[in-house]
């Protein structure tokens, strides 16, 4: 809490003096608006109890066919988190409200980073997992994953998060290989009016603010600014704080409006800066790039403290041929720049994106969707001390073309859906994605389906072109036993190949009961040429002293096979009372090829728990009064200080005085004082996940 207000006092002396004058100022205003406000505006959000199980199957999704269908009729493994359940986990982060899906692993590595994955390979830069907000890529080519504290989407304006357990390669491309994560934000329409949000506590505080007006026939009008911050927290082993403090900052609009009865436009763009602090250890010791020895302690603890700013820009036009006939054009331009301030490194990437739809029904019993699109993707990194790009400059251009023919064998009964995604990239050349999806529906009750899909992921920059100085280890000290210090460095590949993956999916969906609902989901999945660390051949460098250099080099010769299942039930026990429960089961075997050399690793192995399990209950106490109660549990991940299995307890009781004002209490980590949650990572320490609490106030008006 003191580093908190330090922050807050250093970045805004008069304005936020600290979190608890945020809160207090702000409640002082809410209680001295006049009540005939509050009865003016009553909260138009769904609330996730006063729906029935059945319409929860009947949900909208948009992506498993990339066009709307119902969740019951969707053959894949897909979860639907809603705007009320994100309201209801108390979530502050986009990570925390994921916490909820079944078969996700969901770890908070230190008070900014996160792994985030489905289905096995956890990290900090989790490479198999494709995440977008409104259609727009947030994985960065850099280090193939997601920079999750660049994520700070105000909570309030998310409508849903569409996630997909399994490939979803034949219409997202490359690098949804163990499934997508599609965050869709509300339309301008339907956020009229002024939303301000705050929330403050021991450990997190931030605000939001929101307002929504209509400009013209049929035009709508949004804008938001949104600033969080998280204090810092203790490492392993350590009753000191690893000086993660973050604080990011956004600011953003998005406007809709229907041209005509066929014609939608739509544009949206953000921008941001933020801080992520933190500590990076055992990195090489600088001396031996900037000093004429090498002399101990030979490593040391370095800041790994970085600070990000963006922008984005993204237009989506969509037109109405007919009644079963659309197309859509989206364009988005978007920048960003990360500096790791301790590695005296700075990356500027520019992503542009232009992506062209159209689907059609062929026959009454035959609907298809097909596509194209172009993106480029441009860096430059200003090379450090610890990393280096060679080529420190780089473009990408990789085109696609997909489509996808939904026919019915049987009305109503069932469904075969065929696919395939073709893409061309500069380094590895085409790609080539294929699914097939089988759907049977005996009755408007249940659903069957099985799938059989091919995905691919591409290398990373890093991956290609970076050198890594990771760490020295002394003379005579194991495994050194030369005179020398031996000097570790990863070194990128440029003829690395892509991993290929085939999967082997199969669920069933339904309702039990009137009052019980039930997803099953079951897959394997066969991994090839898939990433791992090769050591190559050491070698004597003389200058600026003497040292031995050991490349660890990015390969391809592990082999995997992952197989699981998972199951979700949703119980309404009383008209104002529902349990969720979740258990997910997931292993994987690893193995290598004949032809890798000796000492090989496997990037990513054993950082999954093998089970996980939630209970999460939900009761309307009074009209007014509303308490979530939820219990998870996640066995241990079997990497680098790996913390062992956890089970963790959070809780939210709000109130809701007038229709358009909530007050939440919200708790987390009751159970114990605190906890981890996952090993070291790139670039970081685990900290501990403490207990702590924080009052959320959401008004509407």
């Amino acid at each position: 809490m003191k580093n908190i207000s330090r922050e807050l006092m250093m970045n805004h002396p008069k304005k936020l003096p600290c979190k608890l004058n945020i809160l207090a100022l702000t409640l002082s205003a809410l209680m001295a608006m006049p009540g005939q406000a509050w009865a003016d505006n009553p909260s138009s959000e769904n609330d996730l109890i006063s729906l029935s199980l059945e319409e929860l199957l009947n949900m909208n999704v948009t992506s498993v066919m990339k066009t709307s269908s119902r969740l019951s009729d969707a053959a894949a493994a897909v979860f639907v988190v809603t705007n009320d359940d994100i309201q209801r986990t108390g979530a502050t982060s986009i990570p925390e409200a994921l916490r909820i899906v079944p078969g996700m692993h969901v770890a908070r590595i230190d008070g900014n980073k996160w792994a985030v994955s489905i289905r096995g390979f956890n990290g900090q830069f989790a490479n198999k997992l494709l995440v977008l907000i409104d259609g727009r890529s947030v994985y960065t080519p850099l280090f193939a994953g997601v920079w999750w504290d660049q994520q700070d989407t105000m909570m309030e304006d998310i409508e849903r998060i569409e996630v997909i357990r399994g490939p979803g390669a034949s219409l997202w491309g490359a690098n949804a290989v163990n499934g997508v994560i599609n965050i869709i934000t509300k339309n301008a329409k339907d956020t009229q009016g002024t939303l301000v949000s705050v929330h403050a506590g021991n450990e997190r505080g931030g605000a939001g603010l929101r307002y929504g007006a209509k400009v013209g026939d049929d035009a709508f009008l949004k804008v938001y600014g949104h600033y969080s911050i998280h204090d810092g927290s203790p490492a392993l082993g350590s009753s000191q704080d690893a000086a993660d403090l973050s604080r990011q900052n956004k600011l953003g609009f998005r406007f809709d409006k229907e041209l005509t009865a066929q014609d939608k436009l739509m544009l949206q763009g953000d921008v941001f800066s933020g801080y992520s602090g933190g500590v990076a250890t055992t990195l090489a010791n600088q001396s031996a790039r900037l000093t004429p020895v090498f002399a101990p302690p030979y490593n040391s603890d370095y800041s790994a403290t970085q600070e990000s700013l963006g922008y984005h820009l993204l237009g989506r036009w969509e037109h109405a041929l007919s009644n079963d006939s659309e197309m859509s054009l989206q364009l988005y331009w978007d920048h960003q720049e990360r500096m790791l301030a301790g590695f005296k490194t700075t990356e500027h990437l520019d992503i542009f994106d232009v992506d062209f739809q159209h689907s059609l029904s062929l026959t009454d019993r035959q609907k298809m969707v097909w596509g194209m699109g172009y993106r480029r993707n441009e860096s430059e990194i200003t090379n450090g001390t610890i990393i280096e790009f060679y080529p420190n400059k780089r473009r990408d251009d990789i085109f696609n073309l997909f489509v996808q023919d939904e026919i019915s064998l049987v009305p109503e009964k069932w469904k075969l859906t065929l696919g395939s995604k073709l893409e061309h990239n500069p380094n590895t050349g085409f790609e080539v994605q294929p699914n097939a999806r089988l759907l049977w529906t005996p009755n408007d009750k249940h659903s069957l389906w099985a799938a059989v899909s091919r995905a691919v992921r591409t290398p990373s920059w890093a991956e290609q072109n970076v050198s890594y100085s990771a760490r020295t280890i002394p003379p005579f000290a194991s495994p050194n036993v030369s005179p020398f210090p031996l000097l570790i460095t990863s070194q990128g590949n440029p003829q690395l190949e892509s991993e290929k993956m085939m999967a082997y999916e199969l669920g069933w969906r339904g309702l039990v009961t009137p009052s019980v609902s039930a997803d099953v989901a079951l897959f394997y999945f066969d991994y090839d040429k898939a990433g791992s660390n090769a050591p190559g051949a050491a070698e004597m460098v003389f200058s600026p002293a003497p040292f031995l250099r050991q490349p660890t080099n990015f390969t391809n010769y592990a082999l995997i096979q992952s197989y699981g299942a998972e199951l979700s039930l949703n119980w309404q026990v009383l008209e104002n009372w529902k349990l969720r429960a979740n258990y997910s089961y997931a292993k994987s075997d690893f193995s290598l090829k004949n032809t890798a050399p000796a000492k090989t690793i496997i990037t990513y192995e054993n950082a999954y728990p093998q089970h996980q399990a939630m209970l999460w209950s939900m009761h309307q106490l009074t009209p007014k009064l509303k308490l979530d109660l939820n219990l998870r549990y996640a066995s241990n991940v079997n990497i680098e200080q790996a913390p062992g299995a956890y089970t963790a307890l959070d809780a939210r009781l709000a109130w809701k005085p007038r229709n358009n004002l909530e007050l939440a209490l919200v708790g987390r980590n009751l159970l114990d004082s605190g906890h981890f949650e996952f090993g070291r990572d790139s670039f970081s320490v685990q900290t501990e996940n403490p207990r702590e609490a924080y009052v959320n106030v959401r008004w509407e008006f």
